[in-house]
């Protein structure tokens, strides 16, 4: 029988002077073996989501730092820490400058975060190389990954988790994938639909399921680039409805639940949405939250990307405090 993959969680539960958020996120690498593949002098991309203007739920900048560290302790060299340009400028700045200047806002800078922090694409947003979406009957046959991942040695994938208007939760998948390549590959993947439904209107089914087959394809393209040597962690802290790139978010769904990790991103995705199910106030409900709030069934999500190869839906899970 072959072995599932193994998804780590350190929860929220014990907490202390000497058993911080920090040090939580310590365990959670040294457990799950998040360095282990890293040697002397490896460059390392960190891709994270930054919180746009008016949205006040991003991440800490300690909860990069912390992992930021334990790549520095295993290579001797700052990692790269990065997110993409948003595909809309809505304070009519260039976007360079505002990109910059939004994440400075928000408390990211090159000492907070822990290494050097910049913008993935360059400063134009799509500066990066092609590789190809080694799938069957592929539909974008090859896509742009962004320089400040591509040329890296190895990826950390650090997404806040929040539900996603087109494809059900913003996780390890989409984060990993869409996220890491230029700005005009994901307008080519998001083909014409748009990623900012603030009217509340949902594009058909059948076309977020295409966006998400495109979507899992740019996954497969950026793990690649990279060789696989890609690790991914969740945090699950301040779950709101809306995902980071939007202008303003409603409350959290449910209470900080921690931080999840795994190399495979579909396996990590899984645990993440069954541990939101399960932590919903009257949690006897029959639809997951993730699926009630976007009308994306991310359960067909995931059996997509297993069935692509990206991972294994199935997971153990190993629980920490």
């Amino acid at each position: 029988m072959v072995d599932r993959p193994q998804v780590y969680w350190v929860d929220t539960s014990l907490m202390s002077f000497d058993n911080s958020v920090a040090h939580k996120l310590n365990r959670l690498v040294e457990e799950s073996g998040a360095t282990r593949e890293l040697k002397q002098g490896m460059r390392v991309a960190l891709k994270v989501n930054t919180a746009e203007e008016g949205y006040e739920y991003g991440l800490r900048p300690v909860f990069v730092r912390a992992v930021a560290d334990a790549v520095r302790q295993a290579t001797e060299t700052s990692p790269v820490v990065c997110d993409g340009l948003k595909l809309i400028d809505y304070w009519r700045k260039a976007k360079g400058h505002s990109f910059l200047d939004v994440s400075r806002g928000k408390g990211y800078t090159n000492q907070t975060v822990g290494g050097n922090f910049l913008i993935n694409g360059g400063y134009s947003g799509d500066e990066g190389n092609t590789y190809p979406c080694a799938v069957p009957d592929s539909v974008l046959g090859g896509v742009e990954v962004g320089t400040a991942i591509c040329r890296t040695d190895a990826l950390f994938v650090l997404s806040h988790i929040t539900l996603h208007p087109l494809f059900g939760l913003s996780g390890a998948l989409i984060n990993g994938g869409f996220e890491c390549l230029v700005g005009r590959e994901r307008a080519r993947v998001l083909d014409g639909i748009d990623p900012y439904p603030f009217n509340g209107t949902r594009p058909a089914p059948e076309k977020l399921m295409a966006f998400s087959r495109r979507a899992i394809e740019g996954h497969m393209a950026v793990r690649a680039a990279m060789e696989d040597l890609v690790f991914y962690i969740n945090y699950l802290w301040d779950v709101t409805p809306q995902p980071e790139y939007f202008p303003y978010s409603n409350a959290p769904l449910v209470p900080n639940l921690g931080f999840l990790a795994s190399s495979d991103p579909v396996a990590l995705d899984a645990a993440t949405y069954d541990c939101i199910a399960a932590s919903t106030p009257g949690a006897a409900m029959e639809v997951n939250p993730v699926d009630e709030g976007t009308g994306v069934p991310f359960p067909e999500v995931l059996s997509a990307a297993q069935a692509l190869g990206l991972g294994t839906a199935g997971y153990d899970l190993k629980r920490l405090s």
